[in-house]
């Protein structure tokens, strides 16, 4: 009798070891947050984007500069490269032309070539996405001459075209790049 109970004993203590390391091995893995990917990276340009007009990667269309009154936009784009490197793209620039003031003035359309680059987070405040870098360089080149200066100054040359280079922060160079304002997400 008393050698089944010992027997007895020893296989419910087993039972007990076996099941309490399991228990043990189920609380360290609940208890350490599983390793979640990172988000995958997208890119976007600088721009005008909101809750209805996201960033998106290779937009067909995009208003870049004046948000509330559109100054410049981008449309019938199409995009031969598009990653971390950088984008480009060529379709139409449209201005806005205030003369002789922005509520009676009138657009003008010009053909252009886009070349992104330097992909960097958004700031903070900008309530984007998780992954979401935007280009801080921007050219904007025109293969058909250039658009009249009250239009668009020139302030480069890309490939040999004249240009203008927007830059999504201030880096206090007027003559080389112009600020195109913050992106923001929201």
């Amino acid at each position: 009798m008393i050698l089944v109970g010992v027997v007895s004993a020893l296989a419910v203590g087993g039972v007990l070891a076996v099941v309490g390391l399991k228990l043990a091995e189920g609380d360290r893995g609940a208890g350490s947050p599983a390793a979640q990917p990172p988000p995958p990276q997208s890119f976007a340009i600088p721009g005008c984007y909101n809750l209805s007009v996201p960033p998106v990667e290779r937009p067909r269309r995009l208003n870049v500069l004046g948000c509330a009154s559109v100054a410049v936009a981008l449309q019938d784009m199409s995009w031969s490269s598009w990653g971390p490197q950088g984008a480009d793209g060529a379709g139409t620039a449209v201005f806005k032309v205030c003369d002789p003031n922005c509520a009676a003035g009138y657009q003008l359309t010009e053909p252009v070539v886009v070349h992104a680059w330097n992909p960097q987070p958004p700031r903070r405040e900008a309530i984007c996405q998780a992954g979401l870098q935007i280009f801080a360089d921007m050219v904007l080149a025109f293969p058909n001459g250039v658009p009249p200066p009250n239009v668009q100054k020139m302030n480069t040359q890309y490939n040999g075209r004249p240009a203008v280079h927007f830059a999504n922060y201030s880096s206090g160079d007027t003559r080389g790049t112009q600020f195109i304002g913050y992106t923001y997400c929201n």
